[in-house]
């Protein structure tokens, strides 16, 4: 009888890996930002000089 018992061992218990930060390269984070708002400021005086026909 005891030849059908599966016996289970506890699995070794692994330290948690440090979360990696992804490199960003060259850049910082603001200049999409600073791209977006330095585009609307282009589109906004387009407009206002009547060069989009606005």
């Amino acid at each position: 009888m005891s030849d059908n018992v599966v016996r289970f061992r506890q699995p070794e218990k692994k330290k948690p890996e440090p979360p990696v930060k992804k490199p960003r390269g060259p850049m910082p984070g603001w200049v999409p930002f600073a791209g977006l708002i330095v585009l609307a400021l282009v589109i906004y005086a387009a407009q206002n000089a009547g060069l989009l026909g606005g």
